[in-house]
């Protein structure tokens, strides 16, 4: 019965220590987990920065991001990273979370010690709305009867030209 005891804590306790975090909570508690092994999970967007021995990318959890410094062992996985047209590669990253990072400039970052892509980005394709369309094409009719309506009125007041 005590080994069953003691296997259910060891899996509560695996459970508890494995479970992500949220960028949000990592910002808004900084001091509660600086120095700490984290794992967070969201989708890579802007550029990579690289450097000697690892590269600098973002990670993107509900509008909230932070920098992460990733071995560059890694930068080969990254296929997508998210900007306007384009979804960013899903991770799930494990690492040292730190508040005030001495290596990177006192920085907020987590440096990545395990590093997986869960879903792979993609292209966006824009979809408009016919609202829209509509709406723009019926402007551009007004703003030209506008302008014929204007060109009418300022030739209709003055002289012809004789030539």
């Amino acid at each position: 019965m005590k080994i069953i005891w003691n296997t259910l804590l060891v899996l509560l306790l695996l459970s508890a220590i494995s479970k992500a975090q949220t960028l949000k909570a990592l910002i808004s508690s900084p001091d509660m987990f600086d120095g700490k092994v984290v794992i967070v999970q969201g989708e890579l967007i802007g550029d990579i920065f690289s450097s000697r021995d690892g590269f600098w990318v973002n990670i993107l959890d509900s509008g909230t991001a932070i920098g992460l410094w990733v071995p560059e062992s890694e930068k080969n996985k990254i296929k997508f990273l998210g900007r306007y047209g384009i979804e960013g590669d899903y991770v799930k990253i494990t690492g040292i979370f730190h508040k005030q990072c001495v290596q990177h400039a006192g920085d907020m970052d987590i440096h990545v010690s395990c590093f997986e892509i869960i879903k792979r980005g993609s292209y966006k394709k824009e979809q408009l709305p016919l609202e829209k369309i509509i709406f723009a094409f019926s402007l551009g009719i007004v703003s030209l009867a506008a302008i014929g309506i204007l060109h009418l009125l300022s030739h209709k007041g003055s002289p012809p030209h004789n030539q």
